[in-house]
């Protein structure tokens, strides 16, 4: 009804006496029902304008990961309840220290090192997933029998990498600390002298090794072997505490569908998967980068996710070889002088939440 006809109807209905106070009645219940149904919706846009906002890293390499996965995965981003903007990174103590000045909500893939010099400096995080091992290994020339044959031998490492730490583990459960020359080198310089026999083998992320196993070399041990010897190379995710605290829910849609990520490398769309992330930095379609390498990333097993190889238990993330592998982390990265004093195992341990983790391998994640 037009304004200029509601003012005719109550003139009109001026001489009806109750029949008007039933009708102004009915306007009253029509205007409280309308202004209700746009109190509903208002409600429900500024629902939907003050859902949280969340910058999550991600690594700048052709080669796919959860990350770069869920990036191109609007369904699964649809499981958070949350906006994501994804931000690129290329050094983990530079995205680590980002995230403590407020500029990151997770940060994923970091290593030991990094993640024990954040633990140092006493950054506001949590340790919410075992994300998957460095993707290296130690290859040597493949006339040298192990472990006697290195005595004496000249060995390359990348220092203050993780790669470097798994070594340092290899080295001293074999007792051969001191008993063998390091070398620092860059992973093509390293390739170089290998091939040149100016060094024996060297402890390098992939592709190296596979590449000096190419050129007559043999390997010793991966990454992701060294977990069961307590010194894994391990890429995290790291969560801000305080996001922790206050959106749990949040936390936890986002391991769930990183989780999930991980494992559509192998699934039945998995070309497809990782075509898609992979061109979200960059890389070429179908390429090895891409393709071979995004479906043979040595993720963390589910099955060693919680317990001792893993996270520990959700009360006891001490007993864990997270925890301890970081705490080693510190006293060999003290030992090369690069920390004052590493942190306990127990302060380790205290900025792990595996509750999240635990939730994972329960089936409790979001649909």
């Amino acid at each position: 009804m037009r304004p200029d006809h509601a003012e005719r109807a109550d003139i009109w209905f001026c001489n009806r006496g109750s029949s008007k106070m039933r009708i102004n009645r009915m306007k009253f219940l029509t205007v409280a029902a309308i202004a209700a149904a746009a109190s509903v919706a208002a409600i429900k846009a500024g629902a939907a304008q003050d859902k949280p906002s969340i910058v999550a890293s991600y690594w700048q390499q052709t080669t796919p990961l959860p990350e770069t996965i869920l990036a191109t995965q609007p369904s699964m981003q649809a499981t958070i309840p949350a906006t994501m903007t994804f931000r690129a990174i290329t050094s983990g103590p530079a995205a680590l220290a980002a995230m403590k000045a407020g500029a990151f909500d997770f940060v994923g893939g970091v290593g030991n090192p990094p993640v024990l010099s954040a633990i140092a400096n006493q950054t506001n995080m949590k340790i919410v997933w075992a994300q998957y091992y460095d993707f290296g290994g130690f290859a040597v020339q493949g006339d040298i029998k192990i472990p006697d044959g290195l005595i004496g031998k000249q060995l390359a490492q990348m220092p203050g990498s993780s790669q470097a730490f798994s070594f340092y583990g290899w080295l001293k459960n074999r007792d051969l600390i001191g008993k063998v020359k390091l070398v620092n080198m860059t992973p093509p310089a390293m390739l170089a002298a290998f091939k040149t026999k100016a060094i024996a083998g060297g402890f390098v992320s992939e592709p190296i090794p596979t590449l000096m196993v190419q050129s007559g070399g043999k390997m010793v041990v991966t990454s992701a072997e060294m977990n069961k010897e307590g010194y894994p190379g391990i890429g995290m995710i790291v969560a801000n505490a305080d996001l922790v605290k206050s959106h749990p829910e949040i936390v936890q849609a986002y391991v769930c569908a990183l989780a999930k990520a991980q494992t559509m490398v192998k699934g039945p769309n998995a070309v497809d998967v990782l075509n898609k992330a992979g061109a979200y930095n960059g890389g070429a379609p179908n390429s090895d980068d891409v393709v071979k390498l995004g479906a043979d990333w040595p993720y963390w097993s589910l099955a060693d996710e919680m317990g001792p190889l893993g996270m520990g238990t959700v009360d006891n993330p001490a007993s864990g070889v997270i925890a301890q592998a970081l705490y080693k982390t510190g006293v060999w990265m003290k030992d090369q002088g690069k920390i004052q004093e590493p942190p306990s195992q127990e302060t380790v341990a205290s900025y792990i939440d595996a509750s999240f983790a635990q939730n994972v391998i329960d089936h409790k994640c979001p649909q």
